[in-house]
């Protein structure tokens, strides 16, 4: 009997991962897995309980731990039992047969869990419905990519925020990873480096999502840009004020928005955010033909198994994700092409452009504020060949009148076209200093050669700034544009979809495998898109009954692709004009 304890001791005080499994052991003849595993769990204990039977012996050892990991096996809220682990426990538990067949396991709070892969607006949306929701049923787990805060697109950088951990094996003569060091002027102030505003919706029917907006500017987390404040600019610098159009942005950061989901959703104690998660595209997801559910996995480490999931963002991890998995119909449509224009049919598979994000620092009262009107913050350039967006960010988070007294310079980031991403693609998540040097070069000459300054310095007397020419020898990297102090740049490789699957739903659900798939380019690409992807979503899983889940069917896979003119006309999201 010494030796069934000791033998149980150590395998349930073995480190466990979320899921149960330990992460120092895998895989381990401790749980069981496969004729062999079981094999060697016999042979052992035959030779630690020669006195005692071996029936005797496998129970004692089997309860012990089953008792002492039962909770921790289940991974937390959201997490999932080890597959095997009802095999065991099937002559005690009633809705489990002996021979272990699939059925739909439910967690320790009793309650099915899902878990949601993206941290952006769909993503969130969905997840704050389904526990917020009177007739919530289920435990919801979000993992997020990024490292700071979640929100996808809708993204803000903040005054004092930290770069990546510093690296424990860097040498003094490394680049040093504070921010603060690497941007001393830029960490200084609050800018927003993907979306920029969010349009009241027009193109679609989204009284829901009207609701939710009125909800954020009532509890502050919206600000209402002034009238007259974003407006339209030609090539040829003509600057026009869009009129009945109400524009927002959030009243402290784009990124303000998706805390405000998080926070509401955290109100719920069935509800978690995983931050810096990368949920591996080659084998991060895994469908368990046994139990019906869904492994996930994060560097070797198993994160749990769930009932339901749920694919909140797009581009080629989603592609990949799905395609080692039974669910094919939701796979077809995760498919994707990169380019700047999409054909007037739609095409035949999601494409999505990709963008340069540059925010650059200019001395107080530049040559772009002077030649610009004094209330404006935000300007779309639909048919620039170059650049897209222009926006001021110290006037959009316009300071305290004792820190305007005090500031010294001005933050304004600039969106490039999807042709100029297109032409200037590298590898994003360490571009090159001569990618960003050139880069922020011809973007900020573009900008010049549309308001007539010279903040970049006088181009080449050959090339075009605000023309359609090829813009390789506009400029050299040798030499920074003159009047920019500080630059940062950021590629968003899959920026914005270029056509909508319409498919009158807004969502796509597989209850064969129970995984579903929410985002913009299923609705409408913009923030309200993604927002009523989301939670469309929610409200199926929501109202989903007995009935249904008897009759497996497919949700949302009827349809087809169509060009989106609103992104064509502004190249970069949805704007309403």
């Amino acid at each position: 009997q010494n030796h069934h304890f000791l033998t149980s001791c150590y395998i349930s005080t073995m480190p466990l991962s979320k899921s149960g499994i330990p992460s120092s052991v895998s895989p381990s003849p401790f749980f069981l897995s496969g004729k062999r595993k079981f094999s060697c769990l016999v042979l052992l204990l035959s030779h630690l309980t020669s006195n005692c039977s071996m029936t005797n012996a496998l129970t004692l050892s089997m309860s012990t731990n089953t008792n002492n990991n039962s909770n921790r096996r289940n991974g937390g809220r959201g997490g999932r039992p080890h597959k095997n682990q009802h095999k065991y426990q099937g002559a005690q538990n009633s809705n489990h047969n002996n021979q272990g067949t699939a059925q739909k396991r439910q967690n320790k709070s009793g309650r099915p869990s899902v878990a949601i892969i993206g941290g952006g607006i769909a993503g969130l949306s969905c997840a704050q419905e389904l526990v917020a929701n009177a007739n919530n049923k289920y435990d919801v787990t979000v993992y997020d990519t990024g490292r700071l805060r979640p929100g996808g697109r809708c993204a803000s950088r903040q005054p004092g925020d930290s770069m990546k951990p510093p690296d424990q094996n860097q040498n003094d003569d490394a680049v040093s990873n504070d921010e603060a060091l690497q941007f001393p002027l830029l960490s200084q102030y609050r800018y927003d480096h993907a979306a920029q505003l969010i349009a009241s919706p027009k193109n679609i029917d989204s009284s829901d999502f009207c609701k939710q907006l009125e909800q954020w500017k009532s509890d502050g987390i919206l600000q209402e840009f002034p009238q007259g404040s974003v407006c339209s600019i030609s090539k040829n610098g003509n600057i026009q004020p869009i009129q009945d159009q109400t524009f927002y942005y959030g009243a402290n950061g784009m990124g303000n928005i998706p805390l405000a989901m998080v926070d509401q959703a955290k109100k719920s104690s069935h509800f978690e955010l995983e931050q810096d998660t990368w949920v591996s595209p080659s084998s991060g997801v895994r469908y368990q033909k046994n139990s019906g559910t869904w492994k996930l996995q994060a560097k070797g480490k198993t994160l749990g198994y769930y009932d339901q999931l749920i694919i909140a963002h797009n581009g080629k991890c989603a592609d990949r994700i799905m395609s080692k998995t039974p669910a094919k119909d939701v796979h077809s449509l995760l498919r994707v092409n990169f380019n700047p224009t999409v054909p007037a049919h739609g095409g035949k598979k999601m494409t999505l452009n990709s963008l340069y994000s540059v925010t650059v620092v200019l001395p107080l009262d530049s040559e772009w504020s002077r030649a610009l009107p004094s209330d404006f913050v935000c300007g779309m350039l639909a048919d620039h060949p170059q650049v897209r967006s222009l926006t001021c960010q110290t006037r959009k988070y316009a300071a305290t009148s004792q820190q305007q007294q005090e500031q010294e310079h001005e933050v304004w980031t600039i969106l490039s076209s999807a042709t100029f991403g297109k032409k200037h693609k590298a590898p994003q998540e360490f571009l090159p200093s001569e990618v960003i040097d050139k880069v922020t070069t011809l973007l900020v000459q573009a900008v010049d050669g549309v308001l007539k300054t010279s903040v970049g310095g006088t181009p080449e007397p050959n090339d075009s700034s605000s023309g359609d020419k090829q813009d390789a020898q506009q400029t050299t990297t040798s030499n920074k544009p003159s009047q920019v102090l500080e630059n940062r740049v950021q590629l968003w490789g899959a920026a914005v979809p270029l056509n909508v699957w319409k498919n009158q739903e807004g969502f796509l659900y597989d209850s064969n495998n129970n995984v579903g798939v929410v985002g913009d380019w299923l609705v409408e690409p913009s923030i309200g898109g993604a927002w009523t992807s989301g939670y469309q979503l929610a409200q199926h899983l929501l109202l989903e009954d007995e009935s249904s889940k008897k009759n497996p069917t497919t949700v949302g896979m009827e349809g087809g692709f169509e060009r989106s003119e609103s992104v064509k006309s502004a190249g970069i999201a949805a704007i309403p004009q």
